[in-house]
C-alpha cells in the first residue's frame, strides 16, 4: 500500500471457544496468549496504522492492559452477541478512525497465532488495488460431498482453504454489512453485494486452533542424552533410582551417588539447553555433601519449567554386573516419575550386564544412561 491509504487490522477475539471447552485466546504459548501471538505481527506492518481488538465484554480491563504500550495506536472494543456483530462494531470503529473511504481493513482471527507479517502486507496490497483479498490453501485431503441422496467424490482441485486475514475496501465492506446478513466469514458478505472475491496463496503454518489438540501439536519438543559412572567401594550404601538396594558395595561420590538419577538428569538439562549438574550441583560445595538425587532432581525439574520447559517422557538403562537389578526397576521408575511430575507409563528404565567385561564387569562400578524427551509448557 504505497498510494498513502490507511489500514487497519481488526482482531476478532469475541468467541465463546465452544469447541475448544475453554476460553482458547487467553491461554498462553510460552509467554504470550494465543490472542497476543495473533495480533503480533500487525504492529510492526508496512501496511498497518491501527490496531482493533475485538473481545468479550468480561474480557475488556484485562485486554487493555495486555495491549497497554504497543508501538501502534491499539484500541480494544467489546464484540457483540455473533461474530457479524462484533465485526460490524469494529468497522464502525474503523471509519471512525480513520475518517476516510479509502481506507484498507484486515480482518484477522484471534485463533490463528501463526500469521506472517509478509502475508498481512502482500493481501492487504492487493486489497488495495482490487477491493479484496482472501488469503486460501490448497486442500490436502481427499473429500466427499454429502448429501440427502447420500455422499460422491469432490475433486481436491476444486476446493481451497479460507484463512484470515481477509483484507477489504473498508467503505465496501460496511455496505455488504449494511445488507443486515451474517456468515463465518467477511469473503461470503463481501462477495452478496459485490461478486467474487479476490484470492491470493496463504501460508501452510497460518493454522487455526480450534481445539486445544491443536495447540499441543504445535509444540516444541528436545531431546537430551545423559550419561554417569560411579565406583563401587566397600561401606556406601547403594542408592539407584531413589532406592537403597541390598548390596555388599556402593556407589561413591560427592552427594548419594546415584548414577541413574544424575544420568536423568543430565538428559534433562541437556535438553533444556541447561548446563550439566556439575554446574548445577557443584561438586565443591559442602550443601551438596550426601544430598539426595531425588530431591536433586525435583531441583532439576523447577529449574525446567522456569525456562519454559517440562519432561514428557524418561527412558534409561543401568549397567550394572551385580546386583540383579530387576526386582527393583519399577520402584526406581515410581520415584522418578513423582519427582519429574510424569504418569508411571511416562517413565521406563532397564538393566543389563557388560558379560564381564570392562570396568563394570569387573564389578568395579556402575554406569547408567538416559534419554529425555522433554517439551514447552503452552
Amino acid at each position: 500500500m504505497t498510494d498513502g491509504r490507511k489500514g487497519i487490522a481488526i482482531i476478532v477475539a469475541a468467541g465463546q471457544s465452544v469447541r475448544a471447552g475453554v476460553d482458547k485466546l487467553w491461554l498462553r504459548m510460552g509467554e504470550k496468549h494465543i490472542v497476543e501471538l495473533a495480533a503480533e505481527p500487525f504492529f510492526s506492518a508496512s501496511t498497518i496504522s491501527d490496531v482493533i481488538i475485538v473481545v468479550r465484554k468480561d474480557k475488556l480491563d484485562h485486554a487493555r492492559a495486555v495491549f497497554a504500550s504497543r508501538p501502534l495506536p491499539c484500541t480494544v472494543i467489546a464484540g457483540g452477541e455473533s461474530r457479524t456483530e462484533s465485526v460490524r462494531l469494529a468497522l464502525e470503529e474503523a471509519n471512525r478512525i480513520t475518517g476516510s473511504a479509502d481506507a484498507v481493513v484486515a480482518i484477522h482471527d484471534g485463533a490463528r497465532p501463526y500469521l506472517t507479517r509478509s502475508l498481512i502486507e502482500k493481501t492487504m496490497d492487493l486489497a488495495a488495488i482490487t477491493g479484496s483479498a482472501v488469503p486460501v490453501t490448497p486442500s490436502v485431503d481427499s473429500l466427499r460431498l454429502v448429501t440427502e441422496k447420500g455422499n460422491e467424490p469432490l475433486a481436491r482441485d476444486a476446493v481451497v482453504r479460507v484463512q484470515t486475514p481477509q483484507c477489504f475496501s473498508l467503505k465496501k465492506l460496511l455496505a455488504a454489512y449494511d445488507l443486515g446478513e451474517s456468515a463465518t466469514d467477511d469473503a461470503t458478505l463481501y462477495e452478496k453485494a459485490f461478486g467474487t472475491v479476490t484470492l491470493t496463496e496463504g501460508e501452510p503454518q497460518n493454522e487455526k486452533i480450534t481445539y486445544l489438540s491443536d495447540i499441543y501439536k504445535n509444540e516444541m519438543s528436545r531431546v537430551g542424552v545423559g550419561y554417569d559412572v560411579h565406583e563401587l567401594v566397600k561401606g556406601r550404601p547403594l542408592t539407584l533410582g531413589g532406592v537403597t538396594i541390598p548390596h555388599d558395595k556402593g556407589l561413591i561420590g560427592h552427594s548419594d551417588a546415584d548414577a541413574l538419577v544424575h544420568a536423568i538428569m543430565d538428559a534433562l538439562l541437556t535438553a533444556a539447553g541447561l548446563p550439566d549438574i556439575g554446574h548445577m550441583f557443584p561438586s565443591d560445595d559442602p550443601k551438596f555433601e550426601d544430598a539426595n538425587s531425588i530431591s536433586m532432581l525435583r531441583a532439576v525439574i523447577a529449574t525446567m519449567r522456569f525456562r519454559g520447559f517440562v519432561p514428557d517422557n524418561i527412558s534409561a538403562t543401568v549397567i550394572a554386573e551385580k546386583p540383579k537389578l530387576a526386582p527393583y526397576l519399577t520402584e526406581m521408575e515410581q520415584n522418578v516419575a513423582k519427582a519429574a511430575k510424569l504418569t508411571p507409563d511416562k517413565v521406563k528404565f532397564a538393566a543389563t550386564t557388560t558379560e564381564g567385561l570392562g570396568v563394570v564387569g569387573e564389578e568395579k562400578g556402575i554406569a547408567a544412561y538416559a534419554v529425555a524427551l522433554i517439551r514447552a509448557i503452552n
